[in-house]
């Protein structure tokens, strides 16, 4: 850039040739067209990606409902599971006591109901 000649950039004037200038104007517009095409043709990660935002999101959702409705029905069972489990060791209690010929005492009958006082 120290050189002391000035550099000629005339073949770059639009005015000095109005119509090859044109001509290079279009036909880089053409390129530059095609070229775009082909890109579009062709879809990128985000694309891909966009494309499986909402069956993913369905599946969630319904994964989502299924485990809800899951555990509401794991917590409205709760008692009764708990009063079913009560009842076999009871009836366990039971047959054992009376299978040696005992009576069961009440402190074996409240640990046998689950009660936290006796225990």
């Amino acid at each position: 850039m120290t050189d002391p000649e000035r550099i000629d950039l005339s073949a770059l004037d639009p005015a000095r040739d109005s119509e090859q200038w044109s001509r290079l104007m279009e036909t880089t517009r053409l390129r530059i067209e095609a070229i775009l095409e082909g890109r579009t043709g062709a879809p990128g990660l985000l694309d891909v990606l966009a494309a499986w935002s909402r069956p993913i999101l369905a599946a969630a959702a319904v994964l989502v409902l299924a485990f809800g409705l899951a555990d509401a029905a794991i917590a409205a069972g709760g008692g009764a599971l708990d009063a079913a489990s009560g009842a076999r060791r009871l009836a366990a209690l039971s047959g054992n006591s009376l299978g040696r010929g005992l009576r069961p005492t009440g402190a074996e009958l409240m640990v046998a109901l689950g009660s936290r006082s006796a225990r």
